[in-house]
């Protein structure tokens, strides 16, 4: 079940990566890599949830998308005052895998950038004070630990 669930996950991403666009090749690739990623990385999927992984995927395009947007428009001005900070969130979670993939969907996220990670605390830089919104990163960390985190820690 677990090689099944990864390949959902690839041909899924892989899907909107090509624009739709599945070939012979990809294909195989996506089938060997399903079968390869848990003996390469040795980690439990059992605890992947792909429909909480899916509203997480959707509710971080939505997000990437309106940051890019604000992002772009600081770009635009003439003049560029941006006040830069680093913000240190303590986690919830002391699973390693859901704390890496919080800090990888933080350092997706435009104008943000994770920095550094110690046990309970994730530190963020964020390009602009006005871009910095707490409740959006504990709901990106509900999201996450809904996906990717085992039932006792949730």
């Amino acid at each position: 079940m677990n090689t099944l669930k990864l390949f959902g996950l690839y041909l899924f991403l892989w899907v909107i990566l090509s624009g739709g666009k599945i070939e012979f090749f990809p294909l195989v690739f996506i089938v060997l890599m399903s079968f390869l990623t848990p003996f390469i990385f040795q980690l439990n999927y059992h605890f992947i949830s792909l429909k909480a992984s899916a509203r997480l995927l959707g509710f971080f395009f939505y997000y990437s998308f309106k940051g890019g947007i604000q992002v772009a428009l600081f770009a635009l001005k003439p003049k560029l005052d941006l006040q830069p900070f680093v913000y240190e969130h303590s986690l919830k979670s002391h699973n390693e895998f859901s704390a890496s993939m919080l800090a990888n969907i933080y350092s997706l996220m435009p104008g943000t950038v994770s920095i550094g990670y110690d046990k309970e605390i994730l530190a963020l830089h964020i390009l602009d004070k006005t871009l910095f919104d707490k409740a959006l990163i504990e709901r990106f960390e509900y999201f996450v630990l809904e996906a990717f985190a085992q039932k006792e820690e949730r």
